[in-house]
């Protein structure tokens, strides 16, 4: 009797009433956890830390002048919860972090409205774990508000098509709106929702130009009064290699090729390139099968329009180091797109009896995945990691009244933000291939100078750095590491120094 009441209640546990449920749970549970973990613990890099140093301005348009290409409202936003709360890293990261929940919310909602149960989870799955999307929940930048406003933006639209047209413009006119204060890409994306609204709900064509024109009138007020001031040619030159190539039709191919295998590298991993583009089209033909081929829209048009812009050279293309995060809100549907794709090639394997087939293929896409890597990434993640506050505090410690510092370039933002020592004898960096600083001919010549770096090439290239700045007169005494970063020591004999003194604290 006891067997037999155990093999009833398994059967009525074992169905995909109670399965799914709980499998949903568990990823989300999986997903806050990674997206938690870390938040306060890592030290602000390079590119967040200008961002922070611009949020604690006093105020709001003092933070707007010296946040660069941060999106007005993500700053505005992080600028009040620092006025509120202080200016810790967790406070800080706290927006992009509620950007990165609600990417996985709306990513659900989403892929129920254009898979099935089955697929809807295993997208979540990927979204919850990839290493890219938690990383970014975590990051003081703008990035996981990128890919929030995009599903947001067509989750409301297939609630728009689910009602015929009768009730969602307010949101989602809205969300265009306020969305487009708080990411540059949304540009991008409200396009590829209108053309779905065109073609489904052709009675609905002339509130639909209403919301079209509003939302242009949205974004030249935007245009005017945040982001053609935002426009560095600095930024411009350095993406440069990142703009199409069109002096020939080979160069064209060839960078389009390179830029393809970093967009899979990137969201897939090194082995990505590979699997990822048979998926990808799999899954192309799986959503189209099944009459959702309005999926394709919302991931190809926006990459079309950015691509558009890259030609224009307005925003870079899948760009090299790490700059496909300026991907990232294509990101919640290219992964739907592949899972689709995989789900169908395996259950065409299960169901044609190549089941061996099917558990080759599994095992290698798992060994290319790594998936017992994703914990140890996703808690306490690599990307991006300069633990610069730990050698500040001993530099901190150790410095005496003639000693100088040197503030290595792509350290000087983090060591701002960090340093709370005297800034009268402190050297900031021009560049980071600066030579030979000149000595100063007024004041006494320090007898050590210490120089802090972080964003840093291999250490002993920043010793051939330090050799070419500093000259033979100056003898390293001390090095300290830590991830990311380096404290080097260097005893003088006589000379001094003087370039590019600090003339505001931190």
């Amino acid at each position: 009797m006891i067997a037999a009441a155990f093999q009833n209640l398994r059967q009525r546990l074992w169905t995909p009433s109670v399965l799914a449920p709980l499998a949903l749970a568990l990823i989300c549970a999986l997903g806050l956890i990674f997206r938690l973990s870390d938040l306060a613990a890592r030290d602000l890099w390079t590119d967040e830390a200008w961002v922070a140093l611009a949020a604690l301005k006093a105020s709001p348009g003092a933070a707007l002048t010296a946040g660069q290409s941060t999106p007005p409202f993500y700053l505005l936003t992080v600028w009040a919860a620092a006025k509120i709360l202080g200016g810790q890293e967790w406070v800080l990261r706290s927006l992009s972090f509620a950007f990165g929940v609600g990417t996985l919310v709306v990513s659900w909602l989403l892929a129920r409205t254009l898979t099935s149960r089955r697929v809807s989870l295993l997208a979540l799955a990927v979204v919850a774990c990839s290493p890219i999307m938690v990383y970014y929940s975590k990051e003081l930048k703008q990035y996981s508000g990128d890919a929030f406003f995009a599903v947001l933006a067509f989750y409301l639209v297939e609630r728009l098509r689910a009602s015929d047209g009768r009730r969602g413009w307010t949101a989602l006119a809205l969300t265009g709106l306020i969305g487009l204060g708080f990411s540059h890409t949304l540009v991008f994306c409200l396009p590829a929702a209108g053309l779905i609204l065109w073609l489904s709900l052709p009675a609905a064509r002339g509130r639909l130009a209403l919301l079209g024109g509003f939302w242009l009138l949205a974004f030249g007020a935007y245009y005017f009064l945040f982001f053609r001031h935002t426009m560095d040619p600095e930024l411009v030159a350095y993406w440069g290699q990142d703009y199409p190539d069109f002096s020939g039709l080979g160069p064209f191919f060839i960078w389009l090729g390179g830029a393809l295998y970093r967009y899979f590298w990137y969201f897939f991993g090194e082995w990505g390139p590979f699997w990822g583009p048979p998926f990808l089209l799999a899954g192309a033909y799986a959503l189209w099968r099944s009459a959702q081929a309005r999926a394709l829209v919302y991931w190809g048009l926006p990459i079309l329009l950015a691509f558009g812009a890259a030609a224009l050279h307005r925003y870079p293309f899948m760009a090299h180091y790490g700059g496909n995060r300026l991907m990232l809100f294509s990101a919640p549907m290219f992964y739907l797109m592949v899972t689709a794709g995989a789900y169908l090639i395996f259950s065409w394997l299960w169901q044609q009896r190549y089941r061996w087939v099917a558990a080759v293929l599994a095992g290698a896409l798992l060994i290319s995945l790594n998936p017992l890597a994703l914990p140890g990434e996703n808690l306490r993640s690599i990307m991006n990691r300069e633990e610069i506050s730990p050698l500040i505090a001993r530099l901190e410690q150790e410095l005496q009244p003639r000693d100088w510092v040197y503030v290595y370039y792509f350290a000087q933002w983090p060591f701002e933000y960090y340093y709370r020592g005297p800034e009268k004898r402190l050297c900031i960096g021009k560049s980071c291939v600066e030579t030979g600083l000149q000595p100063n001919e007024s004041g006494a010549a320090p007898e050590r100078l210490w120089l802090i770096a972080s964003h840093i090439p291999p250490v002993e290239d920043m010793r051939e750095f330090a050799g070419k700045l500093l000259g033979p007169a100056w003898q390293e005494t001390a090095c300290y590491q830590a991830e990311g970063a380096v404290l080097f020591c260097f005893q003088g004999s006589g000379a001094s120094v003087a370039a590019n003194r600090r003339t505001h604290s931190p």
